[in-house]
């Protein structure tokens, strides 16, 4: 019933979707259209001194912008204090002067952040799209501290963050309220010359803390979709010359490394020191696009992933935090149902895969595989196409190990030479409201002869299109993707990909995918057609259908966690913006999707087909609000119905999964206060006695002064899971579970983890940040099960006895498992007295304390100079009992290590 039930709400949505609302077909609440508004430039004449003050005659004789209107806290009244613009440009530059009036100039906040930081100040930002093509553009922003921050912005609503220019700012404050001058050179923008006089799109911001307020020139409606698309018009910018864009980042850098060290270990005495050069290069290749090349790169002063415990099937997926990789990744990305993507910039010096011989003593294996050198060439041309290419090569790997009997160290392979490429071109058209594009990105390993990394793919290839077209003024939009994926290599490679995670072609009850042991490559699509209503003053919504087929593979080059599905889904949010009695604005979201195994097609005019194919799928409904005290609340609640489980059992049967719920509540105070808070609480349970889960949380941040923030954020989280996959074995056959016993416990885990963040801003380039990350988390194994038979959830709980030796025979006396003292757990499945298999038990404690500890100085613009420890803790034993002060104690006296290095680059521009 429940998923006959989902395909109707999605037929009902689809029918309100067709229906045109009324009131919904301009830009502004009654439907009216909202004239763009214009701004001028005028070339520049004479000199102009950076210094905030706008005292030059060139600002008084350009002409004023003004006008600013509210987003927030009141979309559309009239700013509450005046602000006023000028722009002027020369064949090398923009010229930025804001004037922020301010009848409480000593309430001007101006907290002082690390540049491209968030926080709580008053700004001003420019936005330009110089080619005007409504949907990329470019966002200069000062604080009144004279921080700067700058973002790309694509796709008409999406941010780069990640992407840095070079450019001057300076503001001044006075007892009218403050001002600031920016420079923005030409060549950090990609543009058209041209001997004519041009219009380019703009904006301009202000944020004024006092008032919470945030006003523009032109208005960006949250009623509306996108964001560069209601840019005003900027005229006059005449540049008949393209900027020379050639600028060289060399750096140097020396590192030294201690940890504990295993006496008589010939590769690490404790200690160890080593030191590098490499170079970052940007080209302009005329005013549109952009060569990035670096060669033999560092990232050691990137911030270290978080840790985590992750007991299930699947990957767990970091973000991608290195500059060169980070800065206009978005032109790569080609996105895909359920947080998939066709390219996984991390597979680029990833860990080695290959492993030591396994009679080695001491064992040396580099960390990650070396990127000898990667390059991209991006950009985008006035006629709306854009194009982005990268490649990369990392080096053949090797690590050392001493192997008893044998004198000198043996050299193995860890990782072989690898080669990656990606291109990604898309076109806009219709006025930037509709765009088509495609992907192909391809890896290439060149694998011994010997055999030795056949477990891995040879080569792997994916190609993707997908489009967008949007009408009604940006309102209506019908959107989606195909892409295709194939993995080559020796029938090896294919047995472990068939057999991994995300395909489990293995299941001994599928009856769609078959495993087939002399593969030697799998092909597979996957696509997604999604119809949307995206803009409106209160209602939006969408529905859509997707599919992965079975063959689909890409976790070479990649990412996916998500096996074969058929999925269908539908959302619908009301919003209300307008302040009322109690609310500021608050919104109302439902959604639900559902996905079904390719079994279903095996007999697709069968109900019980379908039931049995149902493997995923939740009901949500959420909401937001924000107070007239600008405190917010956020309230969801989920149901997910009875499923089939193809995940715990590792490769084996299904099992059903019984029907569970979620609640979750929390609460931010306003942010702009010195101490805001943000407290949290997630509880879940299953029905069947399956498990609940309960998850406490609270974010803080403290800001004693205008230079130093504290965030501090505390979680505690208790769950229990009556089946956490333990093992599979078939020693003694069982008919029931297709001839193997699938092994489970019921889990009890604590978790107890907090992250503390701190920056002390010593001036807008001179900062000191320092992240750690203390985790003590703890699961204990309380009872031992045996799944019953497939597709139920029904165990056979093992009674736990004590475990005796007597006569040189491990038996369980009293129960049918046990454990020895030095931890083994014995497991007698029929009852008789005989141990019939054994494996480690399978309690834990983990310790673990992450730190990262970074001085930043930009002594100059684009060159900076960072000093960097990092330290890390960690221990672990097979307890499984969580006591606070026990492993607190162990976690602060644990080995430690710890690395230091000191990094400098020098920016050098060429024009």
């Amino acid at each position: 019933m429940i998923c006959s039930t989902s395909w109707v709400a999605t037929v009902l949505l689809s029918c309100w979707l067709a229906t045109p609302l009324s009131g919904q077909g301009g830009t502004e609440a009654n439907g009216a259209s909202r004239p763009v508004p214009v701004a001028r430039a005028v070339l520049l004449t004479s000199g102009i001194d950076i210094d905030g003050q706008l005292t030059e005659q060139a600002w008084a004789d350009a002409p004023t912008t003004s006008g600013f209107v509210q987003r927030e806290p009141v979309e559309g009244d009239r700013a509450e204090e005046p602000t006023e613009v000028w722009v002027l440009f020369d064949d090398a530059a923009v010229y930025v002067g804001a004037r922020m009036y301010d009848s409480n100039p000593d309430g001007i906040a101006k907290q002082l952040v690390r540049r491209d930081g968030f926080g709580q100040f008053d700004f001003f930002e420019v936005s330009f799209d110089p080619n005007r093509d409504r949907r990329t553009g470019y966002v200069f922003r000062v604080s009144a501290a004279n921080v700067q921050r700058d973002q790309y912005m694509f796709d008409d609503s999406e941010d780069d963050e990640a992407w840095d220019a070079v450019w001057q700012s300076a503001v001044h404050l006075d007892s009218l309220g403050w001002s600031v001058e920016m420079r923005i050179p030409l060549s950090q923008m990609r543009y058209e010359a041209s001997d004519e006089a041009q219009t380019w799109g703009v904006n301009f911001g202000r944020r004024r803390l006092q008032s919470n307020e945030e006003s523009e020139f032109a208005l960006v409606s949250r009623t509306q979709q996108g964001v560069v698309s209601q840019f005003g018009a900027l005229e006059g910018m005449q540049i008949p010359r393209a900027s020379r864009l050639l600028e060289f980042r060399p750096y140097a850098l020396a590192r030294a490394f201690t940890a504990p060290s295993a006496e008589g270990d010939p590769f690490f005495d404790g200690s160890q020191t080593n030191a590098r050069v490499g170079l970052d290069l940007t080209y302009g290749l005329g005013a549109q696009f952009t060569l990035d090349a670096t060669f033999n790169p560092d990232f050691g002063q990137v911030e270290s992933d978080p840790a985590v415990i992750n007991l299930t099937a699947f990957e767990t997926r970091f973000d991608e935090r290195r500059p060169f990789f980070v800065e206009d990744a978005q032109i790569f990305d080609f996105s895909l149902s359920a947080g998939q993507d066709l390219y996984y910039s991390r597979r680029i010096g990833r860990p080695p895969q290959g492993r030591a011989p396994s009679e080695a003593t001491y064992v040396d294996v580099p960390l990650n595989s070396t990127i000898m050198g990667a390059a991209k060439v991006t950009g985008r041309t006035t006629g709306g196409s854009s194009f982005g290419g990268l490649v990369a090569v990392t080096q053949e790997e090797h690590g050392r190990a001493v192997i008893t009997d044998v004198n000198d160290p043996q050299v193995f392979t860890v990782e072989p030479r690898t080669y990656f490429g990606v291109a990604r071109a898309q076109q806009d058209f219709n006025e930037g409201t509709s765009t088509i594009g495609g992907i192909v990105t391809g890896l290439y390993r060149a694998l011994p002869s010997d055999g030795s990394f056949d477990f891995l793919a040879r080569s792997s290839f994916s190609a993707g299109l997908d489009f967008e077209y949007q009408w009604g003024d940006r309102t209506w939009a019908v959107f989606g993707y195909g892409s295709i994926a194939n993995v080559r290599g020796d029938s090896t490679a294919m047995i472990r990909i068939q057999s991994s995670s995300n395909h489990r072609r293995q299941r001994p009850d599928a009856r769609w995918v078959e495993f087939d042991s002399s593969a030697t490559s799998l092909t597979g699509v996957d696509w997604r057609l999604t119809f949307a209503k995206q803009r409106g003053t209160h209602w939006t919504g969408a529905v859509w259908l997707a599919q992965t087929a079975p063959g689909f593979e890409i976790n070479d080059f990649g990412f996916s966690r998500r096996q074969e599905a058929l999925d269908g889904g539908a959302r619908l949010e009301y919003q209300e913006i307008q302040p009322g009695s109690l609310f500021r604005s608050y919104s109302l979201s439902f959604f639900t999707f559902n996905n079904w195994s390719h079994d279903v097609l095996a007999d697709v005019w069968s109900t019980s087909s379908w039931q049995r194919g149902h493997v995923s799928g939740s009901f949500n409904l959420s909401a937001d609000f924000e107070f007239l005290n600008y405190w917010e609340l956020e309230a969801g609640a989920s149901l997910r119905p009875w499923l089939r489980d193809r995940t715990s059992t590792r490769g084996g049967p299904l099992m059903l999964s019984p029907l569970s719920n979620e609640v979750n509540l929390e609460l931010q105070t306003d942010r702009r206060y010195w101490l805001n808070v943000g407290p949290a609480i997630e509880y879940a349970w299953q029905q069947e006695n399956g498990g609940e889960q309960l998850a406490i949380g609270l974010d803080m941040e403290l800001r004693p002064s205008s230079n130093l923030e504290l965030e501090i954020s505390p979680e505690f989280s208790w769950s229990r899971d009556a089946a956490q996959y333990v093992r599979s074995t078939d020693v003694l056959p069982y008919e029931p579970t297709y001839g193997s016993r699938y092994i489970f416990g019921e889990i009890e885990q604590r978790e107890l983890s907090m992250e503390i963040r701190m920056d002390l801003i010593f001036s807008p380039t001179m900062s000191l940040q320092l992240f750690m990350q203390p985790l003590i988390s703890s699961g204990e194994y309380l009872t031992y099960r045996q799944l019953v038979a497939a597709e139920t959830f029904d165990f056979d709980v093992f009674e736990e006895g004590t475990h005796s030796d007597a006569g040189g025979m491990d038996v369980c006396v009293g129960g049918r498992t046990c454990v020895d003292s030095d931890g083994t757990r014995y497991i007698d499945f029929e009852g008789n007295g005989q141990v019939d298999y054994d494996f480690t038990d399978q309690n834990f404690n983990v310790r673990s304390l992450i730190g990262n500890l970074v001085f930043r100085w930009e002594y100059r613009p684009g060159s900076t100079i960072f000093v960097v420890w990092q330290r890390l803790h960690f221990n672990e034993i097979p307890d499984g009992q969580f006591q606070f002060g026990r492993d607190l104690s162990a976690l602060l006296k644990s080995p430690a290590e710890n690395a230091f290095m000191i990094k400098v680059n020098y920016w050098l521009a060429i024009r």
